[in-house]
């Protein structure tokens, strides 16, 4: 079937975490929700129903209007299967010995029960969960009259396809950096002319995100959802106390990365001994530890790249996959390389996985595909006042509807009051940039204790500011601005901020000079700019704190409900919702 340039494409991730869909429509992305916003289930991979239904509402589409369907990842069959099989198989290999007959003696017969749960029978349970989750949304679709075609896309093209397309450089060198993508861990991409070109993998065993998650682990964190805290602790840290100890775990070499069996055994070893360090790392601090891994992941990255590039300038470089989720890598990244500017895609973990596979296949039906700038990433649900309204209403809140929402939230925060503020499309992505954000002044150090013990939190990290786009210079250092305007829209990146930001918005400023904002204009979002600006005419000051909208271990909040049970379970003072405000006593 010849389809036409006007291709409308759904694209589904269907895994062990961060399940979702994706509309892309006319080259324009039309919808993008995970559903882990829905099920309320963190990380959620369960089959996406929810959020294929709600896609499908926001898009105002039936299941026969959509011309293909795109999944993530292999067709479901025994190809892979044995490639799930495989992928197990290589680390035990590689952590019990490179040799058959070690491999079978301490792999197999000495600690077989381990090896059993380890390796492939793991592996071929999850694919089949995953196989079947494919097959019965297909069956489902065609009961739905869907009439259109199949198509599955590579799990590193769709972390390729989602930044180079929303990169807005034609001309790109694309580099994917993450835990696994089952067949590598690590591939570069030339993006030139709209489409993309692999030109060079690491394999997953040799992996930078399992490097990060051995000590997410050690250190007592989950390693797919806590990575970020170990950014904010090694902060704290010392990393030459530890760091020849660390530095074999991840080598270098030319274009290439190998990593030292250690870095499983002390997994296995972590496990045995009930969940304790491993012996020649227990006599280090947890912030030394972090600084450490913090450090060697920086420079093997950096190392990498600089190796790959021979120190050319790239023009424009563009980061996805979930290591690229750590800001301060990404300052790091700007600041050795020769380039001229960055951008990390704000969905840059697996959740941005059915986006990829949308405007991946999109663009082999569709030769004007074409990269573009995002204007905004507020791509899930919003609510009428009436649905808002009713909510409040069956939760007897007492509220006033103002003529000005923006100024009323803006005089609230010029009276250190904490808000939250819950307007229009939720966010896609892992932050919250402003319609699912808790905000508050950045002119209070100690904040980051006391509104994470309100919150039930545990974090390391300095909230992030929201700042005017047009007070930017005034905030950071121009040398970092001028690399990252775009990605710092979207809370990708750390930046170096001004003796002027210390002075009078220290809450937002990590203990070593940087901060990870959000830059905020008119154009991408209106009522929140109006906020900022309003606390600008008050108060003189551009930033402000911005955290997500959510309690301790739960997704962002999505509707009204869940904002309003959040609300009245935390000690925030307002909630602004829609036109509505709800005051606590």
């Amino acid at each position: 079937m010849k389809l036409s340039k006007h291709t409308c494409t759904l694209g589904i991730h269907v895994d062990t975490h961060d399940s979702g869909a994706a509309l892309v429509e006319n080259g324009k992305i039309v919808a993008a929700i995970n559903e882990e916003r829905l099920s309320r289930i963190k990380l959620d991979g369960s089959i996406p129903w929810k959020s294929i239904e709600e896609v499908l509402r926001i898009s105002n589409k039936n299941y026969s209007d959509i011309d293909i369907i795109a999944f993530t990842g292999f067709k479901p069959g025994l190809k892979k299967m044995l490639y799930f099989f495989w992928h197990q198989m290589g680390r035990i290999v590689y952590t019990r010995g490179k040799s058959l007959k070690s491999f079978l003696t301490t792999g197999i017969i000495k600690d077989r029960g381990r090896f059993l749960k380890q390796t492939g029978i793991s592996g071929l349970i999850r694919s089949r969960y995953v196989n079947n989750g494919i097959r019965k949304i297909i069956k489902y679709f065609y009961k739905k009259n869907f009439t259109g075609q199949i198509k599955f896309v590579n799990h590193d093209l769709c972390h390729a396809a989602s930044a180079y397309y929303t990169s807005g450089h034609n001309e790109a060198f694309v580099a994917i950096i993450e835990g696994s993508s089952f067949s590598n861990s690590w591939s570069f991409w030339s993006g030139s002319g709209g489409q993309l070109n692999k030109i060079h993998e690491i394999p997953t065993l040799h992996s930078a995100g399992n490097f990060y998650e051995l000590i997410t682990l050690l250190l007592g964190f989950d390693p797919k959802c806590h990575a970020g805290k170990i950014t904010g602790l090694a902060g704290f840290g010392n990393p030459d106390t530890c760091y020849e100890i660390i530095k074999p775990l991840l080598v270098v070499k030319n274009i290439s990365v190998v990593s030292s069996p250690k870095l499983y055994t002390y997994a296995d070893e972590y496990h045995k001994n009930g969940k304790r360090i491993p012996k020649d790392l227990e006599k280090f601090s947890k912030e030394d530890l972090a600084a450490a891994f913090q450090k060697r992941l920086e420079e093997v990255i950096i190392e990498v790249l600089n190796n790959f590039t021979k120190n050319e300038t790239i023009k424009h470089l563009v980061l996805a996959g979930g290591v690229t989720a750590n800001v301060k890598l990404n300052m790091e990244i700007t600041n050795s390389l020769n380039i001229e500017d960055i951008y990390i895609h704000p969905g840059m973990g697996d959740v941005g996985q059915a986006l990829g596979a949308a405007l991946s296949t999109y663009s082999k039906y569709n030769s004007n595909l074409k990269p573009f700038k995002l204007d905004n990433v507020y791509f899930g649900p919003e609510f009428t006042e009436e649905e808002i309204e009713k909510e409040l209403n069956k939760n007897n809140l007492e509220f006033t509807k103002e003529e000005d929402i923006s100024k009323s939230v803006a005089n609230l925060l010029a009276q250190n009051k904490v808000i939250a503020f819950f307007q229009g499309r939720m966010e896609y992505g892992p932050r919250a940039l402003g319609n699912r954000s808790i905000l508050y002044p950045a002119t209070d150090p100690k904040v980051n204790n006391w509104l994470n013990k309100r919150l039930g939190r545990t974090e390391f990290m300095p909230f992030a500011p929201v700042t005017l786009l047009e007070r930017a210079s005034d905030c950071y250092l121009e040398e970092d601005l001028k690399k990252s305007y775009y990605t710092s829209q979207f809370m990708t990146i750390a930046l170096h901020v001004t003796d002027y930001m210390k002075n009078n918005m220290p809450a937002a400023v990590h203990i070593d000079g940087t901060a990870r904002p959000q830059l905020i204009s008119e154009e991408n979002n209106k009522v929140y700019y109006q906020v900022l600006k309003e606390y600008e005419n008050k108060t003189g000051l551009p930033s402000l704190i911005n955290t997500s909208f959510n309690m301790h271990g739960e997704p962002i909040v999505c509707s009204p409900k869940e904002a309003i049970k959040a609300f009245l379970l935390s000690s925030l003072d307002a909630l602004a919702i829609g036109n509505y405000l709800v005051k606590k006593a």
